[in-house]
């Protein structure tokens, strides 16, 4: 199950932050072919496309980044928002790609890809989504649940409280639990794969960033809501969920295929929450097929 990715792995520097990017494109990949462009989840890096980002790179230029705040990009002291990574994958595009990308986001990563093609149409040909997750303004509804919330959110973003929270969950043990519980298969969740969530905790900021995400995400003006999103979106899209996901689960997924026809619906049997590494057999080939077919 682990694989050794080639490529070039480097460091851009975006508004003064140091970003890391991966760059691969295999021999008998066409440079002239639509380079695709992946965004990692929430709490995740670029490290968990290993089992995509070869096999994707025989057919296409693939680029992923560490978004700010994540893996082995700064821990930056800022206001984190969908916006802003959104900005950030939009001036990377600027910087290295130049040409329409099909951009492929999961979880978190999907909000981006989605924000990204709604506000920056020149730089996207295709959308692919792999789970997208709700926001606030859509968890919470009425106003009297809206005012409970904040009040136990406004304690649980307490920052000697975060402190405490983030001790125990950069746990290993912690850690593995909560890696079962997004795959559908426990096998899956490797030493390789944990270390790749555990490293960026001990990087210098790190309780400090989770700290600002904690806050960033209770607020309304974190994202747009899924539907105000996939409203926007012009170019093809490909929404693929999980079967067997119990972070969020498919009937998320079934209900926003219901009010958004158009989009291109795919359902990866047995696949958890990270169904694009213990399904990467059947994602990959997916993903090229859709490409082929749908971008022009």
């Amino acid at each position: 199950m682990n694989c050794v990715v080639r490529g070039a792995t480097r460091d851009w520097s975006w508004h003064g932050w140091q970003v890391r990017y991966r760059f691969i494109s295999a021999p008998q990949s066409p440079q002239t072919g639509i380079p695709v462009l992946l965004i990692h989840g929430f709490g995740s890096s670029l490290d968990q496309w290993d089992r995509n980002l070869e096999a994707l790179g025989l057919h296409h230029p693939v680029y992923a980044l560490d978004l700010v705040g994540f893996g082995k990009s700064q821990k930056a002291a800022t206001s984190y928002t969908v916006a802003l990574w959104s900005r950030q994958v939009y001036d990377f595009w600027r910087s290295f790609i130049h040409r329409p990308v099909v951009v492929i986001g999961h979880s978190l990563g999907a909000l981006v890809a989605a924000t990204v093609a709604s506000e920056f149409p020149d730089a996207v040909a295709g959308v692919g989504l792999m789970t997208l997750p709700a926001t606030r303004q859509e968890r919470v509804s009425s106003a009297w649940v809206q005012k409970l919330t904040s009040s136990v959110e406004a304690i649980v973003a307490n920052p000697l409280l975060i402190r405490v929270i983030f001790n125990i969950a950069r746990q290993r043990r912690v850690l593995q639990k909560a890696l079962r519980a997004a795959y559908s298969d426990a096998s899956f969740v490797t030493p390789a794969v944990l270390d790749s969530f555990v490293e960026p905790t001990l990087d210098r900021g790190a309780a400090q960033t989770l700290c600002r995400l904690t806050r960033s995400a209770t607020s309304t003006s974190y994202s747009r809501s899924r539907e105000v999103l996939l409203s926007q979106i012009r170019q093809p899209t490909l929404l693929m969920w999980g079967e067997r996901d119990r972070i969020t689960p498919i009937v998320q997924g079934e209900h926003l295929h219901k009010d958004f026809p158009s989009l291109t619906w795919q359902v990866i049997p047995n696949g958890g929450h990270c169904f694009y590494d213990e399904c990467a057999e059947l994602v990959n080939p997916l993903i090229v097929e859709w490409i082929q077919k749908t971008i022009h």
